[in-house]
């Protein structure tokens, strides 16, 4: 289950992931299969515990993913299925997608910047998306946008599944409370990291710190919940 913290202006917002051994979410082509059966079900499970789920226009453009809860593999009905939140400033995501094609009576909210154009935003309006305007660009406004998330839309429980420069953004901006992590028993030597950080860390002091508060075995994955806690580690 998930703890929910109260916060004032924007969701409570857990990061989910699977990775490989070496830290990439993704091969250096692209290959993303990186969770097993059961892991699955967890990550269906997990969204059908949120109000939204989270992800960039890369996500999109590379997996085609359709953000939604099988049903099938959490064995229940879901009456309400969690608004899906794509970040892209100039709204570069397919009109084909299934995002946007796939159960259309799901909103899907593209988060964009002034830097898209209204032609854009009129195709995405027309498919029956909200657009959301946040800030100026170059990068879609993150506050901005979880604040719109919660006053407006009443999303109190946000899912973010990546890819690797949102992951990054989030944690810079400190906006990820929980993370909640598969790790598979493969490597792939180059690919698509966990988080790409807008700069490198000078020192590991510097880093946010990752407490875990519980783990399990997934077959053969190993899956991890942490707390993100924004002051460095005390090593004892």
């Amino acid at each position: 289950m998930i703890s929910v913290k109260p916060n004032s202006d924007r969701p409570f917002v857990f990061l989910s992931a699977a990775i490989s051994l070496d830290g990439q979410i993704a091969t250096i082509n692209g290959d993303t299969l990186l969770s097993n059966s059961k892991d699955w079900i967890r990550v269906h499970q997990l969204r059908a515990e949120c109000d939204a789920i989270l992800v960039g226009s890369g996500t999109i453009r590379a997996d085609d993913s359709k953000l939604t809860i099988d049903e099938k593999i959490i064995g229940k009905t879901i009456k309400n299925h969690p608004i899906r939140v794509v970040v892209s400033s100039k709204g570069k995501i397919p009109l084909n997608s299934r995002i946007i094609t796939y159960k259309p009576d799901i909103l899907t909210i593209i988060a964009t910047t002034s830097q898209c154009s209204l032609k854009k935003k009129q195709k995405f309006e027309n498919r029956g998306c909200i657009v959301l305007e946040c800030g100026n660009g170059p990068r879609t406004n993150l506050h901005h946008l979880l604040n719109m998330l919660k006053t407006d839309f009443h999303v109190e429980k946000l899912m973010v599944e990546g890819g690797s420069a949102l992951n990054g953004e989030m944690i810079n901006q400190q906006f990820i409370d929980e993370v909640h992590l598969a790790i598979a028993p493969v490597i792939c030597g180059n690919g698509v990291p966990f988080f790409t950080l807008p700069s490198a860390l000078p020192k590991f002091s510097k880093s946010p710190f990752f407490e875990i508060i519980d783990h399990s075995q997934i077959d053969d994955m190993l899956w991890l919940r942490m707390i993100v806690h924004y002051q460095s580690r005390r090593i004892t």
